[in-house]
Protein backbone atom coordinates (compact mmCIF):
# COMPACT_ATOMS: atom_id res chain seq x y z
CA UNK A 1 0.00 0.00 0.00
CA UNK A 2 3.01 2.75 1.32
CA UNK A 3 6.22 2.70 -0.89
CA UNK A 4 7.20 5.55 0.51
CA UNK A 5 6.71 7.71 3.79
CA UNK A 6 7.80 10.63 4.94
CA UNK A 7 7.75 11.93 8.33
CA UNK A 8 8.17 15.31 9.15
CA UNK A 9 9.57 15.72 12.99
CA UNK A 10 10.21 18.38 15.57
CA UNK A 11 11.08 17.00 18.87
CA UNK A 12 7.42 17.33 20.06
CA UNK A 13 5.48 15.07 21.63
CA UNK A 14 2.88 14.75 19.18
CA UNK A 15 5.93 14.18 16.61
CA UNK A 16 7.23 11.09 18.55
CA UNK A 17 4.04 9.56 18.67
CA UNK A 18 4.19 9.97 14.86
CA UNK A 19 7.16 8.50 14.19
CA UNK A 20 6.33 5.55 15.88
CA UNK A 21 3.56 5.08 13.69
CA UNK A 22 5.56 5.69 11.03
CA UNK A 23 8.07 3.10 11.70
CA UNK A 24 5.66 0.49 11.94
CA UNK A 25 3.65 1.36 8.79
CA UNK A 26 7.47 1.41 7.32
CA UNK A 27 8.21 -2.04 8.53
CA UNK A 28 4.93 -3.50 7.70
CA UNK A 29 5.10 -2.23 3.91
CA UNK A 30 8.65 -2.26 3.50
CA UNK A 31 8.69 1.04 2.75
CA UNK A 32 11.30 3.65 2.71
CA UNK A 33 10.84 6.13 5.52
CA UNK A 34 12.01 9.32 5.11
CA UNK A 35 12.73 11.30 7.70
CA UNK A 36 12.51 14.99 7.96
CA UNK A 37 13.25 17.85 10.05
CA UNK A 38 12.86 21.84 9.32
CA UNK A 39 14.94 23.66 11.28
CA UNK A 40 13.15 24.92 14.40
CA UNK A 41 13.21 29.10 13.68
CA UNK A 42 9.66 30.22 14.98
CA UNK A 43 9.72 28.02 18.66
CA UNK A 44 10.26 30.47 20.90
CA UNK A 45 13.26 30.24 23.44
CA UNK A 46 11.24 28.78 26.35
CA UNK A 47 10.26 25.85 24.15
CA UNK A 48 13.67 25.15 22.96
CA UNK A 49 15.15 25.13 26.51
CA UNK A 50 12.52 22.66 27.47
CA UNK A 51 13.28 20.69 24.27
CA UNK A 52 17.22 20.75 25.35
CA UNK A 53 16.65 20.04 29.09
CA UNK A 54 14.61 16.78 28.11
CA UNK A 55 17.06 15.75 25.26
CA UNK A 56 20.26 15.94 26.88
CA UNK A 57 21.64 19.21 24.82
CA UNK A 58 21.10 21.32 27.49
CA UNK A 59 25.13 21.87 27.32
CA UNK A 60 25.30 22.28 23.77
CA UNK A 61 22.52 25.70 23.60
CA UNK A 62 21.82 26.36 27.17
CA UNK A 63 24.41 29.53 27.15
CA UNK A 64 22.44 30.92 23.67
CA UNK A 65 18.76 29.91 25.04
CA UNK A 66 19.11 31.46 28.60
CA UNK A 67 21.12 34.93 26.65
CA UNK A 68 17.77 35.33 24.44
CA UNK A 69 15.61 34.77 27.34
CA UNK A 70 17.06 37.40 29.75
CA UNK A 71 16.67 40.08 27.11
CA UNK A 72 14.82 42.54 29.13
CA UNK A 73 12.65 44.98 27.06
CA UNK A 74 9.98 43.59 24.75
CA UNK A 75 11.00 45.74 22.22
CA UNK A 76 14.40 43.93 22.00
CA UNK A 77 12.77 41.02 21.91
CA UNK A 78 11.25 41.51 18.75
CA UNK A 79 14.20 43.23 16.93
CA UNK A 80 16.23 39.82 18.00
CA UNK A 81 13.24 37.45 16.55
CA UNK A 82 13.50 39.79 13.37
CA UNK A 83 17.24 39.24 13.21
CA UNK A 84 16.72 35.33 13.87
CA UNK A 85 19.20 35.81 16.43
CA UNK A 86 19.18 31.54 17.17
CA UNK A 87 22.00 30.45 15.48
CA UNK A 88 22.07 28.05 12.56
CA UNK A 89 24.78 25.79 14.74
CA UNK A 90 22.03 25.53 17.11
CA UNK A 91 19.44 24.76 15.15
CA UNK A 92 21.23 22.09 13.29
CA UNK A 93 22.80 20.48 16.32
CA UNK A 94 18.94 19.84 17.46
CA UNK A 95 17.98 18.96 13.82
CA UNK A 96 20.86 16.21 13.65
CA UNK A 97 19.69 15.35 17.37
CA UNK A 98 16.25 14.86 16.24
CA UNK A 99 16.70 12.94 13.24
CA UNK A 100 19.78 11.02 14.28
CA UNK A 101 16.92 9.24 17.28
CA UNK A 102 14.62 9.07 14.53
CA UNK A 103 16.77 7.11 12.54
CA UNK A 104 18.23 4.63 15.22
CA UNK A 105 14.83 4.07 16.73
CA UNK A 106 13.72 2.81 12.85
CA UNK A 107 16.03 0.83 11.77
CA UNK A 108 16.23 -0.52 15.37
CA UNK A 109 12.31 -1.95 14.76
CA UNK A 110 13.62 -3.41 11.53
CA UNK A 111 12.93 -0.58 8.98
CA UNK A 112 15.48 -1.47 6.17
CA UNK A 113 15.31 1.65 4.20
CA UNK A 114 15.55 4.71 5.99
CA UNK A 115 16.58 8.68 5.26
CA UNK A 116 17.37 11.79 6.58
CA UNK A 117 17.07 15.62 6.02
CA UNK A 118 17.86 18.75 7.33
CA UNK A 119 15.87 21.49 5.54
CA UNK A 120 15.88 25.56 6.66
CA UNK A 121 12.56 27.25 5.42
CA UNK A 122 8.59 27.63 5.94
CA UNK A 123 7.74 23.84 7.75
CA UNK A 124 4.53 23.60 5.92
CA UNK A 125 6.06 24.29 2.55
CA UNK A 126 9.03 22.53 2.78
CA UNK A 127 7.41 19.32 3.59
CA UNK A 128 5.17 19.26 0.81
CA UNK A 129 8.26 20.33 -1.48
CA UNK A 130 10.38 17.11 0.17
CA UNK A 131 7.30 14.88 -0.37
CA UNK A 132 6.83 15.57 -3.99
CA UNK A 133 10.91 14.91 -4.41
CA UNK A 134 10.85 11.69 -2.47
CA UNK A 135 7.34 10.48 -4.31
CA UNK A 136 5.68 10.34 -1.00
CA UNK A 137 2.65 8.73 -0.84
CA UNK A 138 1.84 8.60 2.80
CA UNK A 139 2.80 11.71 4.87
CA UNK A 140 2.75 10.58 8.99
CA UNK A 141 3.35 13.72 11.22
CA UNK A 142 2.45 15.38 14.67
CA UNK A 143 -1.03 17.81 14.74
CA UNK A 144 0.81 19.50 16.77
CA UNK A 145 4.22 20.97 17.37
CA UNK A 146 6.58 23.38 19.24
CA UNK A 147 4.76 26.25 18.29
CA UNK A 148 1.34 25.97 19.68
CA UNK A 149 0.08 29.66 20.65
CA UNK A 150 1.22 30.79 16.88
CA UNK A 151 -0.35 27.64 15.61
CA UNK A 152 -3.58 28.53 17.27
CA UNK A 153 -3.64 32.22 15.27
CA UNK A 154 -2.43 31.20 12.18
CA UNK A 155 -3.13 27.47 11.29
CA UNK A 156 -0.94 24.46 12.23
CA UNK A 157 1.26 22.88 10.03
CA UNK A 158 -0.17 19.77 9.95
CA UNK A 159 -3.40 21.47 8.90
CA UNK A 160 -1.69 23.01 6.01
CA UNK A 161 0.45 19.84 4.88
CA UNK A 162 -2.92 17.76 5.10
CA UNK A 163 -5.04 20.23 2.93
CA UNK A 164 -2.48 20.51 0.23
CA UNK A 165 -0.57 17.67 -0.03
CA UNK A 166 -1.18 15.16 -2.88
CA UNK A 167 -0.85 11.55 -0.98
CA UNK A 168 -2.39 10.20 2.07
CA UNK A 169 -1.61 12.10 5.44
CA UNK A 170 -2.15 10.78 9.02
CA UNK A 171 -2.29 13.41 11.87
CA UNK A 172 -1.42 11.79 15.09
CA UNK A 173 -2.48 12.88 18.79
Amino acid sequence: MFNSILCPLDGSDHANKALTLAVDLAQKYDAHLHLLHVLLRNVDEPALKRFAEIEGLTKTVASEINRLMGVDSRAEIVRLRDLQTVSTGILVDIAEHIVGAAKLEAESNGVGEVSTTVLDGDPAKRILEHAKQVHADCIVMGSRGLSDIKALLLGSVSQKVTCLAPCTCIAVK
